[in-house]
């Protein structure tokens, strides 16, 4: 009786397994640079994020002021109207 030997490709095995080594090595420098980017794109939201506060409080700021000079000139008109000798060409 002849035995029967198993048939293996044992070469082909080894050049998937070889491939299947290059491509996670691959992979693990693509996902270091993903990871480099994620990072700095991060960096650059928070910093972002914090001009963007920033803008708002002055915005703010500069609105309360506004209100304020608006709130002086209201205030003026009124002296202006009840006072007629404070308005220009009341001495003419």
């Amino acid at each position: 009786m002849e035995a029967v030997e198993p048939v293996y490709d044992l070469g082909r095995l080894e050049r998937a397994v070889s491939a299947l080594i290059a491509q996670a090595q691959q992979l693990r420098k693509e996902k270091a640079a993903l990871q480099r980017e994620v990072q700095q794109k991060t960096a650059r939201v928070a910093t972002l994020e914090g001009q963007l506060l920033e803008a708002n409080q002055k915005r703010k700021d500069v609105g309360k002021r506004i209100d304020e000079l608006i709130a002086q000139i209201d205030q003026l008109d009124a002296q202006l109207e009840t006072d007629p000798a404070a308005s220009p060409g009341a001495n003419a």
